[in-house]
């Protein structure tokens, strides 16, 4: 269970940001030393008592909710800590976010008149999970070398829609993740949004244990709920909210199943 995180009581840093790139310099997201310290407390709780899952889903009740964004946050928060071998794998086909969140639009500068925001960049066509799925790629091929020794990146790739549910529960699926618990310590898994699609529910139960993101004071309790009901088949390690400088709600708690 994640603990409650105490109120801060000065507005001195205490965790430095952290920057995922790619090998080639071509991908890159920067994450703040605020984002990194609230991950870094769940994730230290967790080694702590020892109960930080091999293999750990990240999923929300609702799209856009920021799954991706705290994936690879909390990826690059544990390959920076423990020196461990991570590798983040995307298995969200029906709205991939792992590399538009490392390719993310410049910010906008100058005074004056309000300006709309920038488009973001085009997305490298890179082969993942899916074409090594169907052949197409090795894993080699598709796996991304980052600045951190210890951490790798395998997007989802392109699967048509009448290719998800198949892909989704498919034994080579699991095949290939076992694969890939030979070669690290740690696997992430972004998952899609648990109402948006059914091949959630297959793709969680791939995950020894799962965290609900919750984007603060935007996702509605009716569907945190049905969430947690939907998922109940996968262990829930808790509760991440998103965007928040607040301790998390009584509520959410009583949502989490109790050991």
């Amino acid at each position: 269970m994640f603990k409650r995180q105490k109120k801060a009581t000065t507005t001195t840093p205490t965790d430095l940001p952290l920057t995922i790139e790619t090998a080639n310099g071509a991908l890159r997201r920067s994450f703040s030393g605020e984002q990194i310290g609230q991950l870094r407390r769940m994730i230290t709780d967790l080694l702590v008592d020892q109960r930080l899952p091999t293999r750990i889903g990240f999923t929300a009740a609702l799209r856009g909710e920021g799954v991706s964004f705290i994936t690879l946050a909390s990826a690059v928060t544990l390959a920076h800590d423990t020196g461990k071998q991570i590798c983040a794998v995307e298995l969200n086909w029906l709205a991939p976010g792992m590399l538009h969140n490392l390719n993310p639009p410049p910010p906008v500068s100058g005074k004056g008149r309000r300006r709309e925001p920038a488009p973001p960049p085009p997305v490298p066509d890179l082969p993942g999970i899916a074409e090594v799925l169907r052949g197409q790629a090795t894993i080699d091929e598709a796996l991304l070398a980052t600045n951190h020794t210890g951490l790798w990146l395998l997007p989802a790739g392109v699967v048509t829609l009448e290719q998800r549910p198949l892909l989704a529960r498919s034994p080579e699926l699991r095949t290939l993740l076992d694969r890939l618990g030979e070669r690290f310590d740690h696997i992430l898994l972004d998952l899609p949004a648990i109402l948006q699609t059914s091949d959630t529910l297959a793709l969680a139960a791939l995950a020894n244990a799962y965290a609900l993101v919750v984007r603060h004071g935007v996702t509605p309790i009716t569907e945190i709920r049905q969430a947690l009901s939907d998922i109940e088949h996968v262990p829930v390690l808790g509760v991440i909210l998103n965007q928040a400088r607040i301790a998390t709600p009584r509520w959410i708690h009583r949502l989490i199943p109790q050991e």
